[in-house]
Formats: C-alpha cells, sequence, structure tokens
C-alpha cells in the first residue's frame, strides 16, 4: 500500500533528519569563513590522510552508536541508540535504534526513509540533493580528497572531554552548500585516526552528534542493507519541494 503523501509533510524520524531538505523556511546562509591558520590546516589534513589511510581497505562498517540531536525546539537533546551499518558502494548508512524506541532509518544519495515497525509504516523521501549524504559518506570512508574539495577546514582542537581525541571542523567550500549543512565534524584518535564520532550541524542550526563504540570493519556476517517490511506495511512517500515556492 502506497499512500501519497504532500512534499512539506513532517518528519518524525530519530536520526539526520534535515536531510529531507527544504521542509521549512531556512534562515540566511551565512557566508564562508576565511581560511584558518595554515599549520592549523595542515593538522587537520594530515589527520583525514591517516584516516584515508586506514579505510581504503574498508567495504562495510558497523558500530553501536548514541545519537545526540541539540535543537532550539527542545530544552534537552533527543537521544538514540542502537546498532549502526555503513557500507561504502553503493553508499548507505542505516541506524537500526532500539532506543528510545524501535526503528531503522536508511539513508543514500538519493532517498531518506524511516521505518516504524510498531506503526506498520515506512516513509520515504526523495532527496532534493545529496550534500548531506555524499558529506556523511566522504567522512565514513575516509574520503580526504573529496573533504580538501568540497570543505575548508575552520578549525582542528583536542576535545576538551577526552585528552585522546581531536576535532576536525570542516565547513562546505561554496556558500550554495551550506543551504543544507552548516559544518561537519569529525572526530578521530590522535595516535591512530581511528574514527570515533561524527556530527553535523544543518541549515536551521540543530546540531547532530553519532558517538561511534565497537566499531568493527568488514565484518564476516553483515546485516542487510535494505529495510525489510511485512506486506500490510503503509508506505508514505514524501517527493522533494518544488523550486521557486
Amino acid at each position: 500500500m502506497i499512500a501519497r503523501a504532500q512534499p512539506w509533510g513532517p518528519l518524525v524520524g530519530l536520526v539526520l533528519a534535515s536531510a529531507i531538505g527544504a521542509q521549512e523556511p531556512k534562515p540566511p546562509v551565512r557566508p564562508v569563513d576565511p581560511p584558518v591558520d595554515p599549520a592549523v590546516e595542515a593538522r587537520a589534513f594530515a589527520l583525514l590522510d591517516a584516516h584515508a589511510a586506514r579505510c581504503k581497505d574498508v567495504r562495510v562498517l558497523t558500530a553501536s552508536y548514541v545519537q545526540r540531536r541539540t535543537t532550539k525546539l527542545m530544552k534537552e537533546p533527543l537521544l538514540s541508540r542502537g546498532e549502526f551499518l555503513f557500507v561504502r558502494e553503493p553508499g548507505c548508512v542505516m541506524f537500526r535504534a532500539r532506543e528510545p524506541r524501535v526503528s531503522v532509518v536508511r539513508l543514500t544519495e538519493k532517498v531518506y526513509e524511516v521505518h516504524r515497525p510498531q506503526r506498520k509504516q515506512l516513509e520515504r523521501f526523495v532527496l532534493d540533493g545529496p550534500e548531506l549524504a555524499q558529506s556523511l559518506f566522504a567522512a565514513l570512508r575516509g574520503d580526504a580528497t573529496a573533504l580538501r574539495r568540497d570543505f575548508v577546514v575552520q578549525s582542528c582542537a583536542d576535545d576538551p572531554t577526552d585528552a585522546l581525541r581531536v576535532h576536525v571542523e570542516l565547513a562546505p567550500r561554496k556558500v550554495e552548500g551550506r543551504a543544507r549543512l552548516q559544518s561537519l565534524r569529525i572526530t578521530l584518535q590522535k595516535a591512530d585516526a581511528v574514527l570515533g564520532a561524527i556530527a553535523y550541524r544543518d541549515a536551521a542550526g540543530d546540531l547532530v552528534e553519532i558517538e561511534l563504540r565497537d566499531v568493527k570493519t568488514n565484518p564476516e556476517v553483515v546485516p542487510p542493507a535494505v529495510i525489510e517490511v511485512d506486506k500490510d506495511t503503509t508506505v508514505v512517500e514524501h517527493a522533494p519541494p518544488k523550486t521557486g515556492r
């Protein structure tokens, strides 16, 4: 059963909600920041290059995750926990949430899907742009070439909560890119550039932080990268917002 929804319908997902694109009016896009100190930029890209070297043979990555979403609409961050899957080719990220309620989220460059098995509902959003998905995939697969091409370094600083880690803060190089993504933060171990977390700030200013734990690469048993639903599941499809509205 497929119910065709209006493109401005609300999204009640647990993670990556801003990936659906321009569902509501956005604040003005701020200009690209001036370049940081060359030494800071060099340190940032040295870490990203080390991360790339570690990831060059990674086809699949699994982990447990904790996500915090900080938004002006809520006094406290929204928390979710569960199992994480990243498939390099074709690019796909999945979040199988256990808390606060069971759900499955799947993101590719073209679609964003949320499955709520208790409601027997699958929402599918056709994305109006691939920028967020491409940025997350580049961070996860350690694509230093794409990150250098598409982003500028905003900062590279030690994690104030963990002396063994460092935050690399990036911003889209082009002003147009900030219409969907204000910034991207990649957290790496200082010693070996192991990925610890990814965070991003969307166009509305919401901060989404994804902490990865018990990371495994190329596991023998790979979870399915598709959402499996019962036959009586209602599928609600959202078209991308029309331009010029």
